[in-house]
Order: C-alpha cells, then sequence, then structure tokens
C-alpha cells in the first residue's frame, strides 16, 4: 500500500512539473529577456539561409494564439517573419557593411488578453570566407648586394589584409614559382643588359605569419640582374578548399660587388660568363730578325675587369719555357703588348711557352693568367719544287666537271710538292696549286681534274690545252717554279652535218638529164665521223623518179620529163657514219617558154565613189587589160584589200563589194589590181576607192553618268558641262542638248553647260537628278541620254540649340575628375560644330570638354562644406539669350565615410597584480568620427592582434570599456600589449589603432639551489642533412623541473642562431626542453649552426646563473646534389659551342667544360670525359679540369664530319663504385676557314673604345640576324687607297667576326643565301648599321670581306720646317745634277761593252710569227732531246759573270714576273716560214718577247711595232752551217756545238739560245 501511494505522488509530481514548465504565451524559452540567433552572410546575392535555431524561441501559436511583428526602430528593416521563422529581405554583408550583429525588437500581443510585449532580438552574424587577402603599399620593390648572406631578411613591408574575421581573416605568407613573365633580357645591351630570373628558390619566407623575405640561395649578379619574387597571401580558412589567396611580386634588384677574377678576352675563344675559357694566343719571329712589338694572334693581349667596377690590370710574366724566355721578350705592364729585346736563332728553341699573368689594380688584387706560344720560324732558303707523273694528258671533250685527266697509259696525272727547308720530322705547310687557266684544277687527292663543262674540241675551239702549275704556301708567301702541261681532248661524234640553206631555183621545162646544183654539207668533226653520205629523203607531186644525188659528191640533177609551171620540194639528207644526219629542202620550180609582152590597162588610175549603204555584191566598177600577144588575162589584187572588203573576178575584172563598209571606220581603199598572162608577164594598175556617209551613228555622251556639285543660297552659276559626240558627217554630226522644263536648272543646248535658276536649299533637297537628251542634226534625227546627278553642298547657318533644358546628377565626394554627366546640343548643319562652356558656375571645380559636352569634377568635392551646385552650359556658336541656348546642371554631392575616428584620449601604461579578479575594468576608450551622416559617424570597438593579450583582455564594442576576462597567474609574461581599433560603420570602412600597455606583477621567489636550470651549459650534436621535419635532435634536461610541482609554468626560446627558423624547442612530458628539426638542412648552403636556448619561468623560481645554453648542430654531408654544367650566357642553355683554327696546332685548347657540384668533399669532386663522332681521333679531356684539346691535326678531315658533336659526361665520387650522379651535355665544334670572317666597320671609334662596347655590338648583329656571332679580333680599319694600296686608318676600327646557323648548328661561309640575305643585303646591313650606331653611339660604315691585298708600310716623314726649304731646294738639285752625269758615263761604258760582248756572242731568239703555231727550237746535237716551249725576258748579258747569278723570282712578290704574264711558243714549221734560214740577234734584243696560246695573246701592234721591228735578225757567218731537224721531234733542230761554260754547263761550244728558261 505504501508503494502504490508512493507511485501515485511521483506521477501528480511530474505532472504538475510539467504543467509549470511549459512555456507561457508571448515568453521567451528558458526564461531569458532576449532573443538570440545565429545567421551566415550572404553568399552572392542569397537570401535563403536560415538562423539557428530554425525559429525564434517564444511561446504561442503564431495567429492562434499571438499576434508576431518585428520593428526596426533603426533603418529598413532587413527581415521579415514567416511564423516564427526569420527569413531575409535582401543580401548581407558582414564584411562590407562592418555588421557584426543586428539588433530590432520582436512585438508579440497575446490573442486573448490584447496584452503586447516587446522583446529584443539580437541577430549574430556569421562570417564566411568570402574575402581574398589585399595587398597594400604595392608595389614592392628592393635593391641588394650579390654578396648579402644566406638567410639575411632582405624585406620586411609585405603585408596584405583580409575583410574576414577569425581564421577566414588571417593571412599567411609564401613564395611561388612565377609564370615567366618578363623573364630573360629585359634592355640594354652588353654590360647594361638587365637580365631577369624568377626568385623562386632563391628567396624564401620563413615566418608564414609575418612575410619577411629573406635569401634562400648564393646571388651572382653576373648571371642575374634581377629576380621577380611572387608573393602568396592566404588566408586560413577551416576548410583547405574554402580557403582564398592573392598574388603580388616583389622586384629584387641585384647590387654588383667585387667578386669577379679578370678574365683574357678575344674574338674566337670559347666564353664563359662572358670570359674566355684557357686563353691562349700565338704569335712567331724569324730567327736572327728583331721583330719589335709581335703581332698577337688572335689578337692582341687584352684582359678586363669582369665586375661593373672596372679596375684597371697590370701586365707581367708569371712563368716560361725555355727559362731563358725573359733574355728575348718583355710585356708592357699596362697595354699587354709584347717586345721582342734579343733576337733568337732556331738553335736555341723553336718555341717558346710563356705564362701571361693578368692583377687588378685593387685592394683584393685579383688575377687570371693565359698562355702564348712564339713559334720561332727558319729562313726560307729553297723554294718548293713541284713535279708530276706525266706533262701530257688525256680527257674526252664534253666531260663532266670532276673527271679525271690520264695520261698515256690511262692512269691519273698526280702532283707532288717537295721543299728542302723542311726536314722529314718537320711538319710540312699545306700548298694550293695556281693554274693559268680555268679549264682545270687540282683536286684534294692531287689529280688533274675537269673543272667546266662542255669542253669542245671541234672548231673553232682548241683541241688541246696549255698551261702551267704552280704550288705556293697556303700560308705563306714562298712559290713553286711552274711546270708546262699540255691536256689533248679526245673527239667524239657530237656534231651533226650542217646542210646550208639553199634558195629556190629553176629548171627549164624539157627532157633528160640536167645539173640542177651541187650540195654540200660540213662536219665539225674529225676522221671516221667526218664522213657524209647525201640522199634524197622525199620529192613532191609524186616527183620521186625525176631527181638524182650523188651520195658521196651531192651532186643533184634532173632525171625525167619535166613541164613548165611544175613545182617539186625536194627534201635533201647528209648523214655521217654516226647516224647523225640533218636535212634540207629544194624549191625546184619548172619554167614555160619565151615571153616578151606584159598586158596594159584603159586607164593608169581610177577614182571611185561608194556608198557605206551599199549592199553584199554589189558592183563597184570593172577594170579591163589587153595582151598585146592576146594570151588570156587573169585579174587579183595585190594590196590596199587588208580588211578584204573587196573582191575582183579573176577573168572579168569586176570589183565588188563582199564585206559591209562603214564610213566611220575607213573613208578612203586604194587597190592595187594586177592582170597577168599566161606567161607569168604582167602589169599592175591603181583603183582609188571613195566611201560615202549615211546617217547611220547615234550620238554618244563622253562620260555618262555625270555628277555635279552645287553650293545652296547662290543661283545663276554653272554646275557643270555635258558633251556628246557623233562619228557622222556634216548635218548628221551636228549636236543640240535639251532636259525636262520642271527642274531648277537651264542647259545651253550647243554647248551643253548646266546652270541654275534659282537658289537651292540644302535643308529642303540635298541632291536632283535629271536626264540630258543629245540629238544629231538629220531630217530624221537620231538621239542619246544621259543621266545628271547634283549634289547640294550644305553651308553652316544653324545655330545649335539644347533639347534638355536641365540635367541632374549625383558626385561622391573626394572623387577628383570624376564622369558627371553629357549635355548635348542639336546642329541641324550635317556639317555640326559645337564647342560646350561653362558660362555660370565653380568653375575651379568642374571643367567641360568642349567636343562631347562630357562634365567633370576637376578635383574632389566635400560634402561637408557643400552638398549642391549648379551649372549653366551654353556653346561658343549660340551665345545668344534665345530659348535653348543653354542648359542648367544639377550636381548632388554624395557624402563618403572619409573621415577615421579619432581616440579623445591616449592611455599611459596601466599596472595590474596579477591576482586581479576578472571582470575588472582596466580603462574605458573614446573615439569620435567627424562625418556628417551615418552610418559612418557611428564608431565600434575591438582588439586586434594574435598576441596572448586577446586571451586575457576583451572591450565593449559599442561603451569602448577594456575589461580582464582571465587568470594573469596562468602565464609568465609581465607586459602585454593592446591593440584596440576604432571602426566607424560607413563604406570603406575606416578605423585608427591605439596601444594600451599593461603590466603584470609576479610576486613568488625560490632558493637558486632549487631554482630551474639547464644540466649543463652547452651541448654538440650531429644530424644528417636528409634528416625530415619533426626529428629529435636533443633532448635538454631541466634540473628541479618538478620540484615546485607541476603548476609553474615552463617554457623553452630559442634566442639565437636560428636562421630560416630550421629548428623549434618544446617542453617534454617529462618536464625537459626537447630540440626539434623544423625545416630542412642542406650541408652546402650551411654547415653548422650555434643555437641558444633559454629556459623561461616565473622570475623567482628560475636561476639565472643556468638559465641558457648553448647547442652546436653539426650538418653531416650526404651525395644529395647531382652536378650540373655551367653554361655560356651567349649561346644556347643545355649545349656547349667551340670554334678552333682550321690550322690548329696539336694540343691546342678547344675548350673549357665547367660543371659543378654543390656537394662537398669526395661527393663534390668530379671527372670529365668525351665521346662522340671523331672524339677518340681528334679530341682528348683533362677528367679533372675539362679543358679539350686537339690530337690531331684538321687537314684531312672530311667536310661531311663537320661540325662536330661530341658528347661531355662528368661524374661526382669520382673514385667511388656507388653513391654517384652522373650527367652529360652536347659540345659542338666548329672550324674556322678563311671563307667564314667577316669584318664589321665601325668609322669614329679606336679599337681599344669598341673593345669596351663588343657586347653591344655582338648582341645587335646577333639579334638582327638571328644567328650565333663570334668575334675574332678588333684592330686598325683597312682599306683601298687612292692608289690601290692597301692603307690603315687607326681612328677607325674593323671587327672580324663569324656566324654559326643555330639551326644546324653549323660554321657559315660569307657566300652562304643566309648570310647573304641576313648580313650584306642593303636592307640588312642597313638595320645592323643603323642598330650598332644608335647602341654604341659610334658611327657604323657597312660590312665587308677581308680584303686581299698586301700592306702598305708607311714611312714617317720628318716635320717640314718652311725656312730651310730654299737650301735644301738647291742641295738635292746639286744632287740630282752629279748623279745625272754619273749615269750618263755608266750607260755610255755599259753600251760599248755590250757592243763588244754582243760581237763575240752568238745568239738566236725564237720570234712567233703568230699566236697560233709554234716555233723551232735549236739545241746542239749531243744534247737531249726536248720539245720546249721559250720564255723570253729581258735580262742583263754585261757581264759573263752575272749567268752564273740569274735567279728567276716566280713567288707572288716579283710583280715584274706573273703567269698572266707568260705566253707561249705555237707549233708550226719555221723554216719553211724563213726560208730556211736562223733567225740570229738584232741590236734590240734585250726586249722580254714572248707568244702566247690562249687568253694572254700579244696584239698585232705589238708585233708589229715592238717584236716585228729589227727582230728577225740577221744571220751571221755561224749560221751558214746545215742545220737537220730531230728524228723524233719536229719542233727540235741541230747543230754544231757551243759552249756553255759561261752559263754553268760543262759543254765546249756556245750554244745560240741566249737567255731562255723552260717553264
Amino acid at each position: 500500500m505504501a508503494t502504490k501511494v508512493f507511485r501515485t505522488c511521483l506521477v501528480l509530481f511530474c505532472i504538475f512539473h510539467r504543467i509549470n514548465a511549459k512555456t507561457g504565451l508571448c515568453e521567451v524559452e528558458k526564461g531569458q529577456s532576449n532573443i538570440i540567433v545565429d545567421i551566415e552572410e550572404s553568399r552572392g546575392l542569397s537570401i535563403s539561409q536560415e538562423t539557428i535555431p530554425a525559429e525564434l524561441p517564444i511561446g504561442g501559436e503564431p495567429n492562434v494564439d499571438v499576434f508576431l511583428d518585428l520593428v526596426f526602430p533603426k533603418g529598413s528593416p532587413l527581415f521579415y517573419l514567416n511564423e516564427k521563422k526569420l527569413q531575409l529581405l535582401s543580401p548581407i554583408d558582414r564584411d562590407e557593411e562592418s555588421l557584426s550583429h543586428i539588433v530590432f525588437q520582436l512585438t508579440c500581443t497575446i490573442k486573448a488578453t490584447r496584452k503586447k510585449r516587446t522583446i529584443p532580438v539580437i541577430v549574430r552574424l556569421t562570417d564566411i570566407n568570402d574575402n581574398a587577402p589585399e595587398f597594400i603599399n604595392t608595389p614592392y620593390e628592393t635593391t641588394i648586394s650579390e654578396l648579402t648572406p644566406i638567410g639575411t631578411t632582405i624585406f620586411q613591408n609585405v603585408l596584405a589584409r583580409d575583410k574576414d574575421i577569425g581564421v577566414n581573416g588571417l593571412v599567411e605568407y609564401s613564395i611561388i614559382e612565377g609564370n615567366s613573365t618578363g623573364i630573360g633580357y629585359e634592355q640594354g645591351i652588353g654590360r647594361a643588359r638587365v637580365t631577369s630570373a624568377d626568385g623562386y628558390g632563391f628567396f624564401a619566407i620563413n615566418l608564414p605569419h609575418q612575410g619577411q623575405i629573406t635569401v634562400n640561395r648564393t646571388l651572382d649578379f653576373e648571371k642575374t640582374q634581377r629576380y621577380y619574387v611572387t608573393i602568396v597571401a592566404s588566408d586560413r580558412a577551416k576548410n583547405i578548399e574554402d580557403r582564398l589567396s592573392s598574388t603580388t611580386t616583389l622586384t629584387v634588384n641585384i647590387r654588383d660587388d667585387d667578386d669577379q677574377n679578370p678574365a683574357f678576352i678575344y674574338q674566337g675563344c670559347m666564353l664563359l660568363d662572358g670570359a674566355c675559357i684557357n686563353p691562349e694566343y700565338t704569335a712567331s719571329v724569324s730567327s736572327g730578325v728583331l721583330h719589335g712589338i709581335l703581332t698577337i694572334s688572335p689578337e692582341k693581349i687584352q684582359a678586363v675587369d669582369m665586375d661593373t667596377v672596372n679596375s684597371p690590370i697590370l701586365y707581367s710574366f708569371a712563368s716560361g719555357t725555355p727559362s731563358s724566355y725573359s733574355e728575348y721578350f718583355k710585356i708592357d705592364p699596362d697595354t699587354g703588348a709584347i717586345h721582342q729585346i734579343k733576337a733568337v736563332d732556331t738553335s736555341t728553341t723553336k718555341m717558346f711557352n710563356i705564362i701571361i699573368k693578368a692583377q687588378e689594380k685593387s685592394e683584393a688584387k685579383r688575377s687570371t693568367t693565359a698562355k702564348l706560344a712564339i713559334t720561332v720560324k727558319p729562313v726560307d732558303a729553297n723554294p718548293p719544287e713541284i713535279f708530276v707523273s706525266s706533262l701530257e694528258g688525256y680527257v674526252n671533250e664534253n666531260s663532266p666537271i670532276g673527271t679525271t685527266v690520264i695520261d698515256a697509259q690511262g692512269k691519273p696525272l698526280n702532283f707532288t710538292v717537295t721543299d728542302k727547308d723542311f726536314g722529314p720530322d718537320d711538319p710540312k705547310p699545306e700548298y694550293v696549286f695556281e693554274l693559268t687557266m680555268p679549264y682545270f684544277i687540282i683536286d684534294r687527292e692531287s689529280h688533274l681534274i675537269v673543272n667546266e663543262n662542255n669542253l669542245d674540241r671541234d672548231p673553232p675551239n682548241p683541241g688541246k690545252f696549255r698551261f702551267q702549275v704552280v704550288a705556293r704556301e697556303k700560308k705563306g708567301k714562298a712559290a713553286s717554279p711552274p711546270i708546262s702541261l699540255t691536256v689533248h681532248l679526245n673527239d667524239a661524234n657530237d656534231n651533226p652535218p650542217v646542210l646550208p640553206t639553199i634558195p629556190p631555183v629553176k629548171v627549164p621545162a624539157g627532157d633528160g638529164k640536167r645539173t640542177i646544183m651541187t650540195i654540200r654539207a660540213t662536219d665539225n668533226d674529225i676522221g671516221e665521223n667526218a664522213l657524209i653520205t647525201y640522199s634524197i629523203y622525199h620529192v613532191s607531186n609524186n616527183g620521186n623518179n625525176k631527181f638524182l644525188i650523188d651520195p658521196v659528191t651531192g651532186l643533184l640533177e634532173a632525171n625525167g620529163k619535166l613541164h613548165a609551171g611544175e613545182q617539186y620540194s625536194l627534201t635533201v639528207k647528209a648523214a655521217d657514219r654516226g647516224g647523225l644526219h640533218s636535212q634540207v629542202i629544194v624549191e625546184v620550180t619548172v619554167t614555160p617558154g619565151p615571153n616578151t609582152k606584159s598586158p596594159v590597162f584603159e586607164q593608169s588610175v581610177y577614182d571611185i565613189e561608194v556608198s557605206e549603204g551599199a549592199t553584199i555584191n554589189s558592183t563597184v566598177a570593172t577594170i579591163m587589160a589587153v595582151d598585146p600577144e592576146n594570151d588570156p588575162v587573169t585579174y587579183s589584187i595585190v594590196s590596199g584589200n587588208d580588211l578584204r572588203q573587196f573582191a575582183i573576178g579573176s577573168t572579168s575584172g569586176v570589183i565588188t563589194v563582199i564585206r559591209k563598209l562603214d564610213r566611220e571606220d575607213l573613208t578612203r581603199y586604194q587597190l592595187i589590181i594586177k592582170a597577168e598572162d599566161t606567161g607569168k608577164l604582167s602589169s599592175t594598175v591603181t583603183v582609188n576607192i571613195k566611201v560615202t556617209d549615211i546617217n547611220d551613228k547615234n550620238p554618244e555622251f563622253v562620260g555618262d553618268p555625270y555628277s555635279f556639285t552645287v553650293k545652296e543660297g547662290t543661283s545663276k552659276v554653272t554646275a557643270g558641262f555635258v558633251h556628246a559626240t557623233d562619228a557622222d558627217e556634216g548635218v548628221n554630226a551636228i549636236v543640240s542638248y535639251s532636259i525636262p522644263s520642271d527642274l531648277p536648272f537651264h542647259i545651253d543646248n550647243e554647248t551643253g553647260e548646266i546652270t541654275t535658276t534659282r537658289a537651292l536649299d540644302y535643308e529642303t533637297q540635298q541632291s536632283y537628278q535629271f536626264v540630258v537628251t543629245a540629238k544629231d542634226g538629220a531630217v530624221d534625227p537620231r538621239i542619246a541620254t544621259a543621266t545628271v546627278s547634283v549634289s547640294v553642298i550644305d553651308l553652316e547657318d544653324e545655330l545649335p540649340i539644347f533639347r534638355h533644358p536641365v540635367y541632374e546628377a549625383s558626385v561622391p565626394e573626394n572623387v577628383p575628375d570624376y564622369f558627371v554627366t553629357d549635355v548635348v546640343a542639336d546642329d541641324p548643319d550635317t556639317i555640326k560644330k559645337i564647342t560646350y562652356v561653362i558660362q555660370q558656375g565653380p568653375t575651379d571645380l568642374f571643367r567641360i570638354d568642349g567636343t562631347s559636352g562630357s562634365i567633370y569634377t576637376t578635383r574632389g568635392l566635400d560634402y561637408e562644406r557643400e552638398n549642391e551646385h549648379v551649372l549653366i552650359i551654353g556653346t561658343l556658336e549660340n551665345m545668344s539669350n534665345e530659348k535653348g541656348s543653354t542648359t542648367k546642371v544639377l550636381i548632388h554631392v554624395e557624402d563618403r565615410n572619409d573621415i577615421p575616428p579619432v581616440f579623445t584620449i591616449v592611455p599611459h601604461p596601466i599596472t595590474l597584480d596579477d591576482d586581479v579578479s576578472i571582470g575588472t575594468s582596466v580603462t574605458n576608450l573614446i573615439a569620435t568620427d567627424a562625418d556628417g551622416t551615418a552610418p559612418g559617424n557611428r564608431v565600434r570597438y575591438e582588439l586586434i592582434g594574435r598576441g596572448k593579450a586577446m586571451n586575457y583582455f576583451q572591450i565593449d564594442p559599442d561603451s569602448g570599456i577594456l575589461k580582464v576576462i582571465n587568470d594573469f597567474r596562468k602565464e609568465i609574461d609581465t607586459e602585454y600589449q593592446i591593440d584596440v581599433r576604432a571602426y566607424d560603420l560607413g563604406d570603406p570602412q575606416l578605423s585608427s589603432v591605439i596601444t594600451v600597455e599593461v603590466y603584470i606583477q609576479h610576486v613568488a621567489t625560490v632558493a637558486p639551489e632549487v631554482g630551474l636550470r639547464f644540466a649543463d651549459n652547452a651541448y654538440s650534436v650531429q644530424v644528417l642533412e636528409n634528416a625530415t621535419m619533426g626529428h629529435l635532435i636533443k633532448t635538454l634536461t631541466i634540473v628541479n623541473s618538478r620540484t615546485h610541482g607541476t603548476n609553474i609554468p615552463l617554457k623553452c626560446h630559442i634566442t639565437s642562431g636560428n636562421k630560416d627558423g630550421k629548428f623549434k624547442v618544446n617542453v617534454t612530458e617529462e618536464r625537459n626542453c626537447a630540440l626539434y628539426l623544423n625545416g630542412t638542412l642542406d650541408f652546402e648552403n650551411e654547415e653548422s649552426y650555434q643555437l641558444e636556448v633559454q629556459l623561461i619561468s616565473l622570475q623567482g623560481f628560475i636561476n639565472r646563473d643556468f638559465s641558457t645554453t648553448q647547442v652546436t648542430v653539426n650538418v653531416v654531408d650526404i651525395n644529395d646534389n647531382q652536378p650540373f654544367f655551367i653554361y655560356p650566357t651567349s649561346t644556347k642553355p643545355g649545349k656547349y659551342y667551340a670554334a678552333i683554327s682550321n690550322n690548329a696546332p696539336l694540343a691546342t685548347t678547344v675548350i673549357q667544360v665547367k660543371a659543378d657540384d654543390k656537394d662537398s668533399g669526395k661527393y663534390g669532386k668530379l671527372r670529365y670525359s668525351v665521346s662522340g663522332n671523331k672524339s677518340s681521333e681528334y679530341f682528348n679531356i683533362d677528367t679533372a679540369s675539362g679543358i679539350v684539346k686537339t690530337k690531331k691535326s684538321f687537314n684531312d678531315i672530311n667536310n661531311d664530319d663537320l661540325p662536330f658533336r661530341l658528347t661531355v659526361k662528368t661524374r661526382d665520387n669520382p673514385n667511388g663504385t656507388a653513391e654517384f650522379n652522373e650527367i652529360q651535355t652536347p659540345l659542338i665544334v666548329n672550324l674556322v676557314y678563311e671563307t667564314n670572317r667577316m669584318i664589321l666597320v665601325i668609322g669614329d671609334a679606336k679599337p681599344d673604345v669598341v673593345a669596351t662596347k663588343l657586347d653591344t655590338v655582338t648582341h645587335v648583329v646577333q639579334d638582327q640576324t638571328g644567328l650565333i656571332v663570334g668575334v675574332e679580333k678588333l684592330s686598325a680599319r683597312e682599306f683601298i687607297g687612292v692608289n690601290g694600296t692597301l692603307e690603315t686608318d687607326p681612328s677607325a676600327t674593323d671587327v672580324w667576326f663569324y656566324v654559326v646557323d643555330p639551326e644546324t648548328d653549323s660554321i657559315l661561309p660569307v657566300n652562304h643565301t643566309i648570310v647573304q640575305r641576313s648580313i650584306f643585303e642593303k636592307s640588312a646591313m642597313d638595320n645592323i648599321t643603323f642598330d650598332v650606331s644608335g647602341q654604341i653611339k659610334h658611327t657604323a660604315f657597312n660590312i665587308h670581306e677581308p680584303i686581299v691585298l698586301h700592306r702598305v708600310k708607311t714611312t714617317a716623314i720628318a716635320a717640314f720646317n718652311g725656312e730651310v726649304f730654299p737650301y735644301a731646294l738647291i742641295v738635292i738639285a746639286c744632287i740630282i745634277f752629279v748623279f745625272g752625269i754619273v749615269g750618263i758615263i755608266y750607260i755610255c761604258v755599259s753600251w760599248s761593252r755590250y757592243k763588244s760582248f754582243k760581237d763575240q756572242m752568238q745568239r738566236s731568239y725564237i720570234v712567233p710569227a703568230s699566236p697560233a703555231r709554234y716555233d723551232t727550237v735549236y739545241v746542239e746535237p749531243n744534247l737531249k732531246e726536248y720539245e720546249t716551249q721559250v720564255l723570253q725576258m729581258c735580262v742583263p748579258v754585261d757581264d759573263h759573270d752575272e749567268y752564273n747569278d740569274l735567279h728567276l723570282d716566280f713567288s707572288n712578290k716579283n710583280h715584274a714576273f706573273s703567269l698572266d704574264n707568260v705566253s707561249y711558243i705555237s707549233k708550226d714549221n719555221n723554216l719553211k716560214k724563213y726560208g730556211q734560214r736562223s733567225p740570229v740577234s738584232s741590236e734590240s734584243a734585250t726586249t722580254a718577247r714572248a707568244s702566247s696560246v690562249g687568253d694572254h695573246v700579244l696584239s698585232s701592234k705589238l708585233d708589229r711595232d715592238t717584236l716585228g721591228r729589227d727582230h728577225i735578225y740577221q744571220r751571221s757567218s755561224d749560221d751558214d752551217e746545215e742545220m737537220s731537224a730531230s728524228p723524233t721531234n719536229d719542233n727540235v733542230m741541230f747543230r754544231e756545238k757551243k759552249d756553255y761554260s759561261h752559263l754553268g754547263f760543262s759543254y765546249s761550244d756556245h750554244s745560240p739560245i741566249e737567255t731562255t728558261t723552260e717553264l
């Protein structure tokens, strides 16, 4: 029973409690006094978001129990009620409107009692991440030194702000890779060029929340002068995919410092970072000769400072071999010029190798070295000698280019050259062969080959060629004596017989065999190929049996009966034995018997008229002729009937019209009529025919249609003229004009002049169109019409007016140059001219565009000063006061939030105890806003910043009261800086910040021996550089960490040495300090770190003697970096280019390939190797330095193997079998020949000036041509003077260069189409010289090939003194007189000796009769027989001894002798021409004489005047002896022996040949 009572009471209690707990009508659930809900700000234009909770927590059913309504006491409504749900009326933006919450009222009326209750409603706006951070104070730019250490902070002003709040408003910074925009060459040429690069990797942000930029990698001004660092600012939204970011660019300019060694530079070397790799110079001196200043190749010695500091350079010798080099040479310390101070002999050495040192004149004294090789050349004592396997060669005519010439045995003619100056071990020079005719050349195998197509043996061409060959050193001046060759052309059957053109022949009628003519053909071939056979190929009119031809003689005969009047066409064929043939047609006409008299016409001339309307076949006239012999007469029109208008009856003589006549085309005809009898005798008569006119042509307008213009407002003015023509004659050709009568125009019926009859108005009618009629004067006239268009020209006769009397516009304040509105005035004229002006109003605040009528503000308006302005606008064209001449513009100024809140007091530092109670008021901050309207003048307050102050203080947003919200005893900090921001509610939101400093007093102390401290004051640890982030490095033990309990705050902090934030410390659960890795380590950037760690706690609990400790972190290196090649900036990335002379000696340095490895120790050492085509044959590489050198000369290289394409490999850890990296790169090597060189002429700058701007010149040429440009040297300008010599201009510069095609990697010759198009074409050369001139500020003339001439040595001329000139002139005259007397005496004595000697000597000169024969050469019978071609020249004959001293110089130094002046004696039987007499000497026999075959033929005048006069010598008594021809050579004659002892021969008798030499 008791249990049941208990259960009943319990149920009643629950029911009673539930009834009492039910919320009453119009009461807020849980008994609260207000309603608080949350809602997200709108996403875009969305208004569908719901509140949290979704319904208002108020008792009662809406519209059943209670009535609910919303009241917004301030501003327009933002929500409406749907039952108990709040719905937005429009989108709401928390950030732009600075709304943290919305306050309004809910009125609730109880339906039953009509009792009303007002409840405050607070809607808190929840922020969404809809704003990206925005950078301020952009653009960012800074300048730093290239020597700035890694880890240095270079920029601290990066700042971005986010309008969102909370984590959505927190901003973090990072650096990303750029988009390559602006990367590369930006501006300038050479040293002034700025190279930019992406700053990613070179710079870092180690503290993402601060945005401080630090250096992350070593910088190098010489490689990159500017970096573009792309910085990203992103917010910290909770969801990563919702985070927003923005980017900006920091421009970092690199300043140059002195960190580069000087470098030797010259054109053609392999460059690395603008400096020559392993520079090498060469020079040569002759044995026993003192040269003074040496000529250095490839150009003078010059070194430059690679920094922009441009320190002066000091030159010196560092070392050399042999050690006695300094006795012979010295170097100018300032210019680098090499002086030879003592002559050297080849017995001393054949080569000096000297190391040249170039050192900067600076504090650092940086230096570099170069090699100089000086060759000692022996004296050239012996000329080279040329030999050929046979002096006779044979080749078929018409052989193609490249066909080898063979000897009688069928072997190729082979040439060899020897030189006694060179021993068997000496390197042999290269030789070039020079031939005196262009039809043949000598190839690389030293074989004679054909050099021109279509060599023809047949006349008039020569059947054989005689020429000479000389071998000349390719790089020297020595040349061999010439040798003579004869090449015979073998005949080929390549010419058909040629028949002449035969005129028609006549044969009298009759029967029997009769001779007609003899036909002869010619054939240029010889022998069997020239035998011709004749035949009749075809005869017309079935006359095959009526004619015969002899197959051998070509005699053509008639062989049948022929009748008068018959005609035959005979095709005669001539063929040779090879089947080649030709044909000719012989026209044969059979003539009749005798006929003596021709027909006679009745009249000598006929004059006839015919109408142009005559019908076809109508008779014009009848012409009669009578033959005196009564033969039948036939008529024909001989001439005058070219248009085939008439015909004549062949027997009747009736002339008729056969085509329509037109007088307008042709009015007269003159026909020549021929009358002919049967005997073909004829006579002619002239018939003159005149065509009479009919009216058959219409008038025709000239220029139809017509278009004229007339200005409006004028009358009686000419609009224009029309004109028509009529092709008829007389009255039929008279034209009259007319127009319609209803027009404001009149036309003159005779002249066609059109004039206005009244003034025209453009506004009424702009144009007129009408028809003009023209008719002729015939009785039945013909007419024509033309269209006339007259346009009226508008004149300015209307005033512009405004259609709108008033314009209104609104303008925000503080916006200068703001568009207000457009005013428009109308001008009825077609030429509208309106100029708008402000007639009244503040012209200092507004301006108007005179053309468009657009009104703008000139400066920002101020709402607080004046909120409305009035302007009166008019036009300059209409200054009247009529309606519409002006308009009014009302301008309303809109207020803007342009004044930030200002704090009225500046708070002083505040001190609080650490036990102050929560809720304590610290201070009250008040700020005011001077804006004129709300919400711009409403002020709110908030705390900003990320420090701990946000955890301990709070400020009331409306009143500005700062309060304590946490217990200070939890922290050890003693000072807080509180940043308070006062902001208004305007748009844009403005604010100001003030800082409140609060100091906290802590009171607690312990004894030092029980205080907190580190166990040791120094630690040293090692960490591998590939350790990952979060790796535990060391745990630092803290003594007494648990002595005072675990409530005492404890913290560890790294106070110094933590570069880039790579380390962090945390307190472990055991209350010790753990040191962790917070980033990545790189041994190559930093080998060790010195950290200082501090222990922080309440002041009284710290043992200050051991509160800090030093931690040394040593980074252990691993092989984590691949090697990388260092490429020159002037070439393609990823590829090396090198160029070397084709005649470079062995062991010449080609290039130094450089690579680097960021690792150190064994992992940083590199080893090089080279491979590729011909690599092992021609090149080797130093495995340690990467220097590539030649192993072999390039004399036998094939052009198909060029350029050399090599592959260079390098690997690190060279001695290891594992843990190594290997990379490779292509190397292109070109050979430089003379044909590759070009010269750019700079006209007004010396070489040393141009050298400073050489990079600019190179880049300009490279940019213009698109080719890779290499400069070999700079020299003084060379040009051909007025006297044809090579002269030098030291004030100008020749820039020697070559180009490489970047597509094929091949060096290009000057005659290449790409070079001609991109350099030597006029437009291309003009562009290059113009750009070079503009960039270097000196004049570039042109580009040309090297001049091949001998340099003319200039001699200094002594200074002239005018006072001594008369005396000097007298002295010179005396000297000339004395030497003249001596010369006359010498000539007389010499002539006497010459006469005496000539009487003693018997001489035989060979005089050519013509250039097409051989003269006979007379030699002694006991001498060996030669077929000799004789060169005759003038030599001295005064003394017997001079014969032994005779030297013939055939080198290019001897200007008196040239192969172009050598001629040859041609072959013929001279015994017949001279009547079996031998030519002998005469008194004028000292002149050089020769005949020639080919191009060099003496003129007939020279033969007649110079050679023919007295040069057919009289026979002496010794010549009477009988002479006999050689049994083996018709060109050689024999007689008795002569003495040759005076010529150095061992024969007993004299030779009749005077001074001769065989070529």
